[in-house]
Order: structure tokens, then C-alpha cells, then sequence
């Protein structure tokens, strides 16, 4: 693919830089919506349904919606409809507190979000492959743009009312990432059919590398998860940090993801894969290990701060699986490691999580994460992945 320039206009790869810093953007006002749902007095166990159930119901649409992408003129395009479906729906959540109509307004809002992440993974990696870029600083430019808008938005949250007026902050975000999106390439689908066959998206599954790449990836990010999804109610509300505090957190921790994910190409060449894995497995033991021991600020902000190592992990695997599959299911690749993750993410930390976490607080989650995490670690250090191209 050609970095077209187009006079005055912007080169393609300039186009994507700015358009995932703003695309990114959109992501500051999600962790307040757990204490949205506290604040209006929900359980933890209903936070933990809410939440499940428009996971699950994104999960299942996704290996679909991202065959249709593959199949698709221009991917761009249809991101850009998705885009505009949540701008309307999130704000939308605060014109009813019944529990049923929370639960099926966010179950549609979420199934149009998740799918815009795995279908900008996508779009992103093959950008960055077809025109001999690294991935990583795209990517880059995503955590660059959420941190200086996390500011912002933990500054909102801090006003009086302010996690109401994240909502809207959310819709204003997706009208600036909508317009940004035009002078990117349509970006068609590879598997449409045109001087042959298509290739089946089950053919993936026939791949022992792209399957253990899969487990690694489930496996860390569920860990992950299960402390993730309570952590910020157990540091604004179990804690008493606040939300302004809390988000001063998370924009640190932002901070930190850019120098790691402009490296993480070079990373990955350096260190190998096996090693990669190990590396990235370990550090997320560290950071909720750390979290369960935490007895002040300092650790919190230690917790949060260490949010790149799941970041990196997701870009090295995005990175991974692209290289082995084949252009016509490179979509559906990046949305099938989606949806397996993300049952998974549904049954542990947000069903299960949610009912430990009422029985018995949210601390001790904090070391099931890091114990799931440890053991993946050496689980595939003995059985890891292939090397591309081995």
C-alpha cells in the first residue's frame, strides 16, 4: 500500500497518526462508568451482569461483523457508521437508572465499541505492514492522545455531577474522531471473492501457532481483567481517592504506555518471542501482586502506572497473529483473538469477579489475577509459540 500524499492534503500514514490519537480519546471516559453504576447505588454483583452481559453479547457478534469487514468495499467507512451508533447510545444510558434498561442500552452501545477496537487493530497493523511502518508507533499516538484527554476528562469527572457529564464528553469525542476517519483509505476487505475463492475463516483454527498465541493472549488478559474491572472502585470509592485522584492515576499510566509501545516492534525482534511472552507474562503478576500488598497512593499509582504491560501484550500479539495468517482473514483474525479473549474475560472477571468481589472484596481479586498471570508465564515458556515463519 502506498503512503499517497494528496497535495495540500495529509500523507496516509500522517492521517493514521492523528487519527488514533483521537480515536483513543474515546477510551478516557470508560472507567468511569463502573463508578457510574456504584454511584447509582448497583451492587457489584449487578455491575459485574451489566458489564457480562454486553461483553458476551459483543463477543458473539464479532467473529461475524468481522467476516462482513473482510467482505467489505471500504472498512472505513463502516467504522464510521459504528462510531456514530455509540455517540448516541452512551448518553442515551443516562435517560433511565432501571436496571433492565442499563443493561440493554449498554448491551447495544458495547457491541458496536468492541467491534470499532479490533477493526482499528486490524486497519492499523495491515496499514502499518503493507507500507513497511512499524505498528507500534500508531499505536503510539493512541496512548499519547488518551493521556493529554485524560487530564481533561479526570478534571470533568472532579466537578460536581462531573461522571454524568463524562457521557457527553464521550459523544463530542466520537463526532471529532468520525470527521477525522474521511481522509484515511477506504481500505477494502481482501476476502471478497474476486479472482477465486474465499478463504474460511475456520482455516484459523487449523493453525496450532495462531491457537497458542490465542491461549496466551486469553489467559493474560483475563488475568488482567479480573483486577482491572474493580480497580477503579476499589481506588475511588474502597480507598477514598476520589475520581479526580484516580484519573490523575490512569493518565500517568498512559503516559508511561508511549515510550514502551513505540519499542515494542524492536522489542519483540530483540528479545524473541518466547522471551516476549515470559517477560510480559511476569509483569502482570508484578502489577497485581503489587496491588494486592498496596497500602497507600504510591502503590495504587505503581498499579495503574504499569496499565503498558497489557498494552504492549495486546499490540505484540496483534502484531504476531497478522504475520501468520493470510490478507483475506486478517480482519476476522484480529476479532476471533477478540472474542475468545473476551468470553472468557466475561465468565472470570465480570460474572465470577463480580460475585467474589461481594463475598469477599474486591483486595483479594487482586491476587487471583497475579496468580493466573504467573502461571501462564511458565505454562508458555515450556509450550510457547513458534517463531514467525518457523
Amino acid at each position: 500500500m502506498s503512503d499517497r500524499h494528496r497535495g495540500k492534503g495529509l500523507s496516509d500514514y500522517t492521517a493514521f497518526l492523528i487519527f488514533n490519537a483521537v480515536f483513543f480519546m474515546m477510551d478516557t471516559v470508560s472507567s468511569y462508568f463502573n463508578i457510574y453504576l456504584d454511584q447509582l447505588g448497583f451492587t457489584k454483583t449487578m455491575i459485574g451482569t451489566v458489564t457480562g452481559v454486553a461483553s458476551l453479547a459483543a463477543m458473539l457478534f464479532q467473529p461475524a461483523a468481522g467476516m462482513l469487514m473482510d467482505r467489505s468495499a471500504s472498512r472505513t467507512r463502516i467504522m464510521q457508521l459504528l462510531i456514530l451508533m455509540t455517540a448516541v447510545l452512551y448518553p442515551l444510558l443516562l435517560a433511565n437508572n432501571a436496571f433492565l434498561y442499563v443493561l440493554a442500552v449498554y448491551t447495544v452501545y458495547f457491541i458496536s465499541n468492541r467491534l470499532q477496537h479490533t477493526v482499528n487493530t486490524a486497519l492499523s497493523v495491515q496499514f502499518a505492514e503493507e507500507s513497511g511502518r512499524d505498528y507500534g508507533p500508531i499505536r503510539m499516538m493512541g496512548a499519547v492522545g488518551y493521556t493529554c484527554m485524560m487530564w481533561v476528562v479526570s478534571f470533568v469527572a472532579g466537578t460536581e455531577n462531573g461522571v454524568v457529564k463524562t457521557f457527553w464528553v464521550y459523544s463530542a469525542l466520537c463526532v471529532g474522531t468520525i470527521l477525522l476517519m474521511f481522509p484515511l483509505p477506504p481500505m477494502p476487505g481482501r476476502n471478497q471473492g474476486r479472482g477465486g475463492s474465499r478463504v474460511s475463516p475456520f482455516s484459523l483454527l487449523k493453525d496450532r501457532n495462531v491457537v497458542r498465541l490465542i491461549c496466551f493472549h486469553t489467559l493474560i488478559a483475563t488475568a488482567n481483567s479480573i483486577g482491572q474491572t474493580y480497580f477503579p472502585i476499589y481506588v475511588a470509592s474502597d480507598m477514598g481517592a476520589g475520581n479526580s485522584l484516580y484519573g490523575a492515576m490512569v493518565a500517568v499510566g498512559a503516559m508511561l504506555e508511549i515510550p514502551f509501545l513505540f519499542l515494542t516492534d524492536r522489542i519483540i525482534r530483540r528479545l524473541g518471542l518466547r522471551k516476549t511472552i515470559l517477560a510480559l507474562g511476569l509483569l502482570v503478576a508484578l502489577r497485581w501482586g503489587n496491588a494486592y500488598f498496596a497500602a497507600g497512593a504510591f502503590q495504587l499509582f505503581l498499579t495503574q502506572g504499569m496499565n503498558f504491560v497489557i498494552i504492549v501484550e495486546g499490540v505484540a500479539i496483534a502484531i504476531l497473529i497478522n504475520r501468520q495468517v493470510r490478507p483475506e482473514v486478517k480482519t476476522v483474525a484480529q476479532t476471533l483473538v477478540a472474542t475468545i479473549q473476551g468470553l472468557a474475560g466475561i465468565l472470570v472477571s465480570s460474572f465470577l469477579g463480580g460475585i467474589l468481589a461481594d463475598s469477599f472484596g474486591i483486595r483479594p481479586l487482586f491476587l487471583l489475577s497475579a496468580g493466573i498471570a504467573l502461571a501462564t508465564a511458565f505454562l508458555f515458556w515450556f509450550l510457547p509459540p513458534k517463531e514467525s515463519g518457523q
